[in-house]
């Protein structure tokens, strides 16, 4: 799987609502405006800057968000998240770091796998699985 976030640094660093939802429907993730007002209200996700723009580090959380909330429940992903939290969201260093340790761990899976995972659906809960080892682990180490 691509990472949806591998060119964010050519995209501006600031981006109103209707920005992000492009970008997100441009890269295959699954955000709409209701789903944003949500986290911003549930507190998964910062509040937008200046009330009206979101940040790099938004869309990071928001990738996260959507890869997670196939697996879990709104309130472990908050837990899940809550120490990678910066103003503004996850830093796109994080992120990073994050996504790469998902598909090493990915890859360790379907590798050590009898059955090939060629299935969108099972490849998406796998890279999901990843994902939270992935954030436990990190949160495990440092």
């Amino acid at each position: 799987m691509t990472n949806p976030l591998s060119d964010i640094r050519h995209y501006s660093p600031t981006m109103t609502i209707s920005q992000v939802l492009k970008f997100c429907e441009k890269k295959g993730i699954g955000i709409t405006r209701p789903m944003v007002q949500n986290y911003v209200r549930d507190k998964l996700l910062p509040p937008p800057v200046n009330k009206r723009l979101y940040t790099h580090e938004h869309l990071a959380t928001l990738v996260l968000i959507d890869r997670l909330k196939t697996v879990f429940e709104i309130p472990a992903i908050r837990e899940a998240l809550s120490p990678f939290m910066g103003e503004n969201g996850i830093s796109i260093e994080t992120y990073e770091h994050l996504w790469n340790k998902t598909q090493t761990l990915s890859h360790h899976l379907i590798t050590s796998n009898a059955q090939s995972l060629s299935d969108e659906k099972d490849g998406g809960t796998l890279l999901t699985m990843s994902c939270a080892a992935a954030l436990k682990e990190i949160v495990m180490t440092g």
